[in-house]
C-alpha cells in the first residue's frame, strides 16, 4: 500500500513539474483583425424619355374622340441595392418638350426586384406608388388630370465598370457577387414603365419609355 501511495505522488510531482517547467504547450494564436468595407450600394441616374398619353376628349355636338399624343423630357432616379436581387428607387420626370396637347409630370418610389443575367446584364422590375400629373387641352378647354396610385415596369441595365476593379474596392462586407449590386462606376440603362391606364371620367392612359446613364458609388 506504501509503495502504491509513493508511485501517485511522484507521478503527480512529475506531472506539476512539467507543466511549470514549460513543456511543449503551443501558444494562444493572436487574434486576426478582419477589415471590413463599409457598403455603399447607393446610385443615380439621369436621362431622356418618351411619353405617349392618350384620353377621351368630348366635344359639343360631336361623338367622343380619342386624343393621342407624345412627348419628349428628361429623368432623373436614385436607388439603393440591398443585394443582387432586391433594391429600392426614387424617380422624378417631367415631358414638356415637343408635346401638341399633353405633359406629363411624375415622381414615385419602387421596390426593385432584379435579376443577374450575367456580371455586366442585369434585369429588373418596378412595383411601386406614383403621383402623376397630365396637363391637357381637350378642344378650347385646358385640364389638369391627377393621379395616385400604383405604377409598374421593367427595364434593363448595362455595366461600364471592370469587375477587377469593382472586387478591389470592396464596396459590401458580404462575399464579392461580381454582379451589378456590386458595381463602382458608370452604367446604362433602359426601361418601359406604366402610369396609368383609364383613369378618370376621360380614361387617361401613360406609359413612358426611359434611357440614361447611372454612377454607383
Amino acid at each position: 500500500m506504501k509503495t502504491i501511495l509513493k508511485t501517485v505522488t511522484l507521478s503527480t510531482l512529475l506531472s506539476t513539474s512539467s507543466l511549470l517547467g514549460g513543456g511543449d504547450i503551443a501558444p494562444a494564436a493572436a487574434p486576426v483583425a478582419v477589415i471590413t468595407a463599409d457598403p455603399n450600394p447607393f446610385y443615380v441616374g439621369v436621362g431622356l424619355l418618351w411619353a405617349g398619353v392618350s384620353r377621351d376628349c368630348e366635344t359639343q355636338g360631336c361623338p367622343n374622340i380619342r386624343l393621342k399624343d407624345s412627348t419628349w423630357g428628361g429623368i432623373i432616379r436614385a436607388g439603393w441595392e440591398y443585394n443582387q436581387y432586391i433594391g429600392i428607387e426614387g424617380r422624378v420626370l417631367k415631358a414638356t418638350l415637343d408635346s401638341d396637347w399633353g405633359e406629363t409630370t411624375h415622381y414615385g418610389i419602387y421596390l426593385k426586384p432584379q435579376y443577374p443575367v450575367s456580371e455586366k446584364v442585369n434585369i429588373y422590375g418596378l412595383l411601386g406608388y406614383g403621383h402623376t400629373e397630365i396637363d391637357t387641352d381637350c378642344t378650347a378647354i385646358h385640364d389638369t388630370f391627377k393621379y395616385d396610385g400604383f405604377s409598374y415596369g421593367i427595364g434593363l441595365e448595362y455595366d461600364l465598370s471592370e469587375t477587377e476593379d469593382d472586387r478591389e474596392e470592396g464596396e459590401y462586407d458580404r462575399p464579392f457577387d461580381g454582379h451589378m449590386d456590386q458595381e463602382k462606376g458608370w452604367g446604362l440603362w433602359i426601361d418601359y414603365q406604366n402610369l396609368m391606364h383609364n383613369e378618370g371620367p376621360s380614361n387617361f392612359k401613360s406609359n413612358i419609355v426611359t434611357f440614361g446613364i447611372t454612377y454607383d458609388f
